[in-house]
């Protein structure tokens, strides 16, 4: 309680006792004077002590009243600014969720909708936690994407979230491959922020040609977007130069503008069918 509430209640719980005493007091003056002394007393009285004291409860009172209307304007200030603050989010994040719905519908997939709520914090950004778990039939192993390309896999599952896995962790690796030649390589983690795609020497693959999952090792099915392959690696830059070529890759999705995801539940016979492949 602030000062200026206790004073008022102080003020209200007393101003019948002190009504009261100074009823008593002005009558007992009044009782002991003459009618040419009531007059004075009444004058006196009203001039420097009963108008006084009235205007400094009156402005005390006004006093307060501000305080609490100023007080009441700021919370609800704060609260339609929060509001306001919602709504902004909600109309930037509606055109997301419409190109995610359009994805959903036009592709021939089980694909759960769930929204990034925690993020790894070091340079690499190797890892996400979403708000997708077991309740809502995710496993461990299954892909996440959004409408432009793939992010990632599901690595710890639990009730109703799942840590993700990234394409920048420098322990992630994926079978992919050109969607013009079909020659298959292994996507993989080469620094912070940076992809890097390694195929097999004479490999027929070329500077802007789409990347694919290649439908190898029962974690992506084939055919789903990753990138585009960039410049290739200079010979000073290579590792095994006589036997592999490496491309920088330009994924679909940068990680750092990702809000929703989509995860790819599998079926039995999809994981089977890869393995064969």
């Amino acid at each position: 309680m602030n000062i200026l509430d206790w004073l008022r209640k102080a003020l209200t719980v007393w101003n019948g006792v002190f009504s009261f005493v100074l009823a008593l007091v002005f009558s007992g003056s009044l009782l002991s004077l003459d009618a040419a002394g009531k007059l004075v007393f009444h004058e006196v009285m009203t001039g420097t002590v009963l108008y006084p004291v009235q205007a400094t409860l009156s402005r005390f009172d006004g006093t307060v009243r501000m305080y609490r209307e100023n007080a009441r304007l700021t919370r609800e200030n704060a609260a339609l600014r929060a509001e306001n603050d919602w709504l902004q989010q909600a109309l930037r994040q509606a055109p997301r969720l419409e190109e995610m719905a359009r994805f959903r519908q036009a592709a021939s997939l089980r694909l759960v909708p769930g929204r990034v709520i925690a993020q790894d914090a070091g340079r690499f950004q190797a890892a996400w936690v979403i708000d997708l778990g077991f309740a809502d039939s995710v496993d461990i192993n299954m892909p996440v994407l959004t409408s432009r390309g793939v992010i990632g896999k599901t690595v710890k599952v639990y009730r109703n979230h799942s840590l993700v896995q990234l394409l920048a962790d420098p322990a992630f690796k994926a079978s992919v491959q050109s969607n013009r030649s079909r020659a298959r390589g292994i996507l993989e983690a080469d620094g912070p922020e940076r992809l890097v795609a390694r195929f097999p020497a004479g490999s027929d693959v070329a500077r802007s040609d789409t990347l694919i999952t290649a439908g190898l090792g029962g974690v992506f099915p084939k055919g789903l977007r990753v990138g585009t392959a960039g410049r290739e690696v200079t010979r000073q830059e290579k590792e095994n130069q006589d036997v592999m070529r490496a491309f920088r890759v330009e994924p679909f999705q940068p990680l750092h503008t990702v809000e929703e995801v989509f995860v790819l539940l599998k079926a039995d016979s999809w994981m089977l069918e890869d393995s064969l492949q």
